[in-house]
């Protein structure tokens, strides 16, 4: 665990020094650490943005893996929390239904009264649906690994292009390897931040059209002798094209211009800040190696407990509505003992208009890291 404690060298006596296994490192004293920065940058809600447009490179294994069994040492009770949550294929069924009975509503609006719907409603309620599909991801909903995957399909449809089922296999990469460049499918390709990364224009495109950027990405990283494809992918395809043609012949164009723009939308199309937690989640916003950031506040009211990132990290197998009680649990370790986000616009801001601000602010790692 990382403590704080009273500063022993020429720090004033109101700052503290890290402690990492057993050492204590004076504040402004070189870190032993390849990248020459503490492990950590302080705790609570963010309140600077310290970027730089470089890797920070650790040569350690992450974080989550040694904060969950220090965590499940001093509180076991943390083991015995439900490992699947059935009222979240309930949220499943009306979100979609209610993306559907919006577009229908929508089917003679005007365009501008559309766009305003989306944002609004229909971006929340799609960005809520790939949550869940995050958890149905993660086998969080039922104890049949079959039927989590059939109600992802019923989640993916709203968002018109079939991507639920890719989304299982790359997550699942992302969370085996984590932060190694470039095998983990959440780490921008260097080519990314070559063209489009060091102007507000640049990052502002690769943000609305993140969905293409990542679908592109994948494209470039190795399997890990596994393959997106299967039956199931079959079945997405098959599952969204005819959804999409059905939802066309009941709402029409103006319907179905409400479902895209909701889909779009839900990840930053028109600089939509529910598109930001793909930034807050593992950019290096502190020049520190902490690696993921949790965010608190009203998005987890509506987004299902996204912003609950380390505790959903450090405890995969707890399903959104419990992560709540995990950080209640091991506060010292969350909301004491880490930096976190209370604001996706706050973050889109800061992305935007630092220069320093790139998708090489990360923490990275080499790949194949043994323990």
């Amino acid at each position: 665990m990382i403590e704080r404690r009273r500063g022993e060298d020429n720090s004033s006596s109101e700052e503290t020094s890290p402690i990492l296994n057993g050492k204590t490192y004076a504040k402004g004293a070189k870190y032993p650490s390849k990248s020459g920065v503490p492990p950590l940058a302080g705790v609570g809600p963010m309140e600077d943005y310290i970027t730089r447009d470089e890797h920070i490179k650790v040569d350690t294994v992450q974080q989550h893996w040694v904060r969950r069994k220090q965590i499940s040492q001093k509180y076991p009770e943390v083991l015995n929390l439900p490992t699947t949550y059935l009222p979240s294929a309930f949220w499943v069924l009306t979100l979609v239904g209610s993306l559907m009975v919006a577009a229908k509503l929508l089917e003679n609006a005007s365009v501008w009264v559309i766009f305003a719907v989306a944002y609004i409603f229909g971006a929340t309620a799609s960005h809520a649906l790939w949550v869940l599909i995050h958890d149905l991801t993660h086998d969080l909903v039922f104890e049949s690994s079959s039927m989590n995957s059939l109600f992802l399909l019923i989640a993916d449809l709203p968002h018109i292009v079939p991507a639920g089922i890719s989304f299982r296999h790359f997550h699942r990469l992302h969370h085996s390897f984590l932060n190694e460049a470039y095998t983990d499918p959440d780490v921008p390709l260097k080519y990314e931040n070559w063209i489009l990364g060091h102007s507000i224009v640049g990052k502002a495109v690769w943000f609305c059209f993140y969905s293409i950027v990542i679908a592109v990405r994948s494209a470039f990283y190795p399997l890990k002798n596994q393959s997106p494809v299967s039956g199931w992918m079959g079945l997405n395809y098959v599952f969204n094209i005819t959804f999409t043609y059905l939802m066309y012949q009941w709402v029409g164009t103006y319907g179905m211009l409400f479902m895209v723009l909701s889909s779009l939308m839900s990840v930053g199309f028109m600089l939509h800040p529910l598109g930001a937690r793909w930034i807050a989640e593992h950019f290096a916003v502190t020049q520190s190696e902490q690696e993921t950031y949790s965010t608190y506040g009203l998005i987890n009211t509506l987004g299902f407990n996204i912003g609950y990132h380390n505790e959903h990290h450090d405890f995969v197998r707890v399903p959104w509505v419990y992560l709540p009680r995990l950080t209640e649990i091991a506060d010292e370790f969350y909301k004491k003992g880490l930096r976190y986000h209370t604001s996706y616009w706050r973050v889109l801001y800061e992305f935007l208009n630092q220069d320093t601000f790139t998708f090489d602010t990360r923490v990275t790692r080499d790949p194949k890291v043994s323990n």
